[in-house]
């Protein structure tokens, strides 16, 4: 994990991503952990992607 300068920034990043993390459970939790595991990889990926987009333009 990637530490910022600025303690608030980091706090505030952790806590969105708990929020992700919290919706995602809720919605696959039913069907397992490696499937829940499968969700986070393909999501933190695709907002990977996203990133570079979102500069370009």
């Amino acid at each position: 994990m990637q530490r910022t300068a600025h303690p608030a920034l980091e706090a505030e990043r952790e806590r969105a991503q708990r929020a992700q993390y919290a919706a995602l459970t809720a919605h696959y939790g039913e069907i397992g952990p490696a499937a829940l595991l499968a969700a986070l990889v393909c999501a933190q990926k695709r907002d990977e992607e996203e990133k570079p987009k979102s500069k370009a333009a």
